[in-house]
């Protein structure tokens, strides 16, 4: 906005200051018209068009701040039914984007599909320093597919629960990698909020409300198959 009257006007940053600002603008806006008018050359009065301009903006930015006060109570208000609703997942298996296998009770379920055909899928499994934990065959055919652990090093040794990483690595006859997308499934224990989003925790990670791909029954888990696909399942034992 332009300086009025040679005071500049400073643009609001939230509803709040943006209030603050206007009501300390316009003061000096009046006080400044008002020596104006009393100091102006008769045969050279205020010119009415500017003054109603003037005025016309101090309305228009008025009303925008006000709009915006009203859409920061909105926001307000749905933090609580966010909450709310989020309740409603503790205790699901849920499924999300991500490179996690969630361990628990010895058992990890990670789904994976491949862009295309592959010669051979290595799937990889790292603890949380990032040392290779086991490494195991996975599914060629392009789609999507379940992968379930044990728990197991290559060893045979039962590892604790948690969260591992998994690397799924898919290969054509030339040796190079296929893009694959990888997603975690992981039972939700609680609920986070930070800057205005909802998290769902996952134990010892959390993940996006708007990131999750499906709910589940921790009992009876579905397969996204149920969705059309009919994709294979491995399970390391």
């Amino acid at each position: 906005m332009e300086p009025i009257n040679g005071v500049p006007f400073k643009e609001p940053t939230n509803s709040a200051t943006g209030g603050t600002t206007l009501a300390e603008d316009f003061d000096n806006f009046l006080a400044l018209l008002t020596t104006q008018l009393e100091n102006q050359d008769p045969l050279s009065p205020l010119d009415t068009t500017e003054f109603t301009n003037q005025l016309t903006q101090f309305a228009q930015v008025e009303q925008s701040i006000n709009t915006n006060s009203k859409l920061d109570q909105l926001l307000a208000l749905q933090g609580p039914t966010q909450l709310t609703n989020g309740v409603s997942y503790i205790g699901k298996v849920v499924e999300a984007p991500g490179d996690v296998l969630l361990l628990e009770n010895g058992k990890a379920k990670m789904a994976y599909a491949l862009a295309d055909a592959a010669v051979r899928t290595n799937i990889t499994i790292l603890d949380e320093r990032g040392d290779v934990v086991d490494i195991v065959p996975g599914n060629t055919a392009a789609g999507p597919h379940f992968f379930e652990w044990d728990g197991k090093d290559a060893s045979g040794e039962t590892l604790p629960d948690g969260a591992y990483r998994v690397l799924v690595t898919p290969l054509d006859a030339e040796n190079k990698t296929i893009e694959a997308a990888t997603t975690t499934f992981g039972r939700v224990t609680g609920l986070e909020s930070n800057d205005g989003k909802l998290s769902l925790v996952l134990g010892p990670i959390s993940v996006n409300l708007d990131d999750v791909i499906s709910v589940h029954e921790p009992t009876t888990p579905e397969e996204p198959a149920d969705a059309g696909e009919t994709p294979d399942e491995e399970t390391e034992s």
